[in-house]
């Protein structure tokens, strides 16, 4: 194995690269790979040996050899085996370096063969930047050489958004202490959302690093992010590791799973596919796929297949621009259909969420954004294909229809779609479902009328859609109308994020108040008797029913009835405590059986009921 030598430490240590994938979960298929240094013998380990190379000044020598090691390394591969980005470390001391802002790693690069659009050099903030403004000069002159650069380790204590800003990276690489049980910590998902939903803003790529469960895998999926690394995926290998085929089921059942979730069948890709005309690869000619398109006006493209799976795309404009001009038929026409076809065209399984896919497809090279894309069944055959034309319309109008059905008020779903979430999952016992609401909401709209009452239903939908859903990827908030609201959970309620909710509405709410109505914790307001009094400040009610009490079919029906019991129950504990609170139904009920009666639920088992201060 090529190798470099250096002396960071006493003795003379053998620097070994080694490669780990940087996967593209919704492909199942590696972007690129992270180059790793490695010890031979595995003594002294990474951290320490770059730690001590930092003590002693010897930081830049180890780097160099580290990354000469790595390209020595990429060198050697055959081009069909080498990553398409190699993610190389650099440090920011390093990196500020007079010897590296002279355009020393291009030429390190030249040595090799290899081409700065090969390259992710990755900004490893162990310590922080000292000039941030000579880094970006540094930086601008790298990106103008062809670099991409990735910020490592965000969110960790050197990793600053100054950093963020100054490097404007392509790839923005989490911290794995973000990443580590992202499935149990609340606040953790709430901030993977957040960062992904800047990276999409900024055409950055959020990368989560340290992925070790199948359980932190689903949360991040469902979360948004779309591009993973860690030993669950693949270890790192002397050559670039292929996802083993285990792995690569295990995640497209997990994405196939969270695709479902919340997806309407109406926004399925499966009324969209199309029967395409398939050919094997090799038993068709260039010139026979051309007379194909010229026999039929109507047909756009070919599939290649090779034992029932597709490993080709042709289509109608892309093979005329490679037929074009004085010889380009000659050259081509007796070569086998594979020679101008698209060897990686996306595809796709039958299930598919059109707005998901609508996005992928976007995400595609410029070269073949607009080509269809294929539609697998189960066992890896071609059903069809989806054209973007078809696929594009589709997601506008689903987009519309969204917006119609959503209230004006809050801009969140309406009835029909609530009742949609509910009666999808009302089979699965660890659906949830909250029923929220605001107590002495019609005193304060009479006292401070409807402006302000407004401001106080929409403060409502953003601490729900925040505490709620903004911490599960897979649960749903929707406003049914006036101040009464519905979140939908089918993997179970986090219990703690009801008590974030009410402790949020009750601190947020006081911005929404006069100063003398905040010190007195009462508003003036007149009974049903027209008579004055004063009542306590709007606080929320939070009403928990849980699918795995009850006994028997769900109608959503059912899911009402035992919420506005429980309402009346936490409205009455509202009132005492002048605070928002919740409570869970924790009682069992059994559908009526022969001889019972039918008018409601039995109640088998009383158990203790929870609310906010318990």
């Amino acid at each position: 194995m090529p190798s470099l030598r250096a002396r960071p430490l006493a003795g003379e240590l053998v620097i070994e690269p080694v490669f780990q994938p940087i996967v593209d979960l919704l492909a199942g298929e590696p972007i690129g790979c992270e180059l790793l240094s490695r010890v031979r013998g595995g003594l002294p380990a990474p951290t320490e040996l770059f730690k001590g190379a930092r003590a002693r000044g010897e930081l830049w020598e180890l780097e160099r050899n580290c990354r000469r090691a790595a390209f020595e390394r990429i060198a050697a591969l055959e081009l069909a085996e080498r990553p398409a980005l190699c993610f190389v470390n650099v440090s920011p001391d390093v990196f500020e370096d007079e010897r590296f802002e002279d355009g020393l790693v291009a030429r390190e690069l030249a040595d090799f063969g290899l081409l700065p659009t090969s390259v992710v050099v990755e900004i490893t903030e162990t310590h922080g930047i000292a000039d941030h403004a000579r880094f970006e000069r540094v930086m601008t002159s790298r990106q103008h050489q062809g670099f991409r650069f990735a910020v490592d380790d965000f969110g960790s204590g050197h990793s600053s958004l100054i950093t963020l800003i100054t490097c404007a990276p392509r790839f923005i690489k989490l911290d794995i202490n973000i990443v580590r049980d992202v499935h149990v910590h609340g606040y953790r998902r709430h901030l993977v959302r957040s960062l992904n939903a800047f990276a999409a803003s900024v055409d950055a790529r959020l990368i989560a690093e340290g992925v070790e469960t199948w359980q932190e895998l689903d949360t991040l999926v469902r979360l948004g992010v779309r591009y993973a690394q860690g030993f669950l995926l693949a270890m790192p290998a002397s050559t670039p590791p292929a996802i083993e085929p285990a792995v690569a089921l295990q995640l497209r059942e997990t994405l196939r799973q969270a695709s479902s979730n919340f997806s309407d069948p109406e926004e399925s890709v499966d009324p969209l596919v199309r029967t395409v005309l398939t050919i094997a690869p090799d038993d068709q000619s260039v010139a026979g796929v051309d007379a194909l398109f010229r026999r039929n006006a109507a047909l756009d493209h070919v599939v290649l297949v090779e034992a029932d799976t597709p490993v080709g795309l042709v289509t109608r404009q892309d093979l005329s621009a490679k037929l074009a001009g004085p010889y380009g038929f000659a050259l081509h026409q007796r070569r086998s259909a594979r020679s101008v076809a698209k060897s990686a065209p996306l595809a796709v399984e039958s299930g598919a969420s059109v707005t998901t896919l609508a996005r992928r497809a976007m995400d595609r090279d410029p070269s073949c954004m607009y080509d269809p894309v294929i539609v697998l069944d189960d066992a890896g055959k071609v059903v069809g294909t989806v054209t973007m034309k078809t696929l594009i319309e589709r997601s506008i109008e689903l987009r519309v229809r969204s917006a119609q059905g959503a209230n004006p008020l809050t801009g969140l779903p309406g009835n029909r779609n609530i009742q949609k979430w509910i009666t999808r999952y009302a089979s699965s016992q660890a659906l949830d479902v909250v029923y929220a609401d605001l107590d002495r909401f019609k005193e304060y709209n009479d006292h401070y009328g409807f402006l302000p009452g407004d401001e106080m239903i929409r403060l409502a939908a953003r601490v729900l859609t925040r505490q709620l859903v903004g911490t599960q990827g897979d649960a749903r908030v929707g406003h049914i109308g006036g101040d009464d609201f519905v979140a939908v959970f089918p993997s179970g309620l986090d219990e703690a994020a009801l008590r974030r909710t009410c402790e949020e509405f009750d601190r947020e709410k006081r911005t929404l108040f006069e100063a003398e109505h905040l010190t007195t914790g009462l508003l003036p307001a007149v009974n049903r008797r027209r008579e004055l009094e004063q009542v306590p400040l709007v606080t929320i009610s939070l009403a928990v029913v849980r699918r795995s009490n009850i006994d028997g079919p769900v109608h959503p029906a059912m899911l009402s009835q035992l919420a506005a019991m429980l309402k009346e129950k936490v409205k009455r504990k509202t009132a005492e405590e002048r605070c928002s609170a919740y409570i869970i139904e924790r009682r069992f009920h059994e559908r009526p059986r022969r001889g019972t009666p039918a008018d409601g639920l039995v109640t088998l088992q009383e158990w203790p009921v929870a609310n906010a201060d318990d």
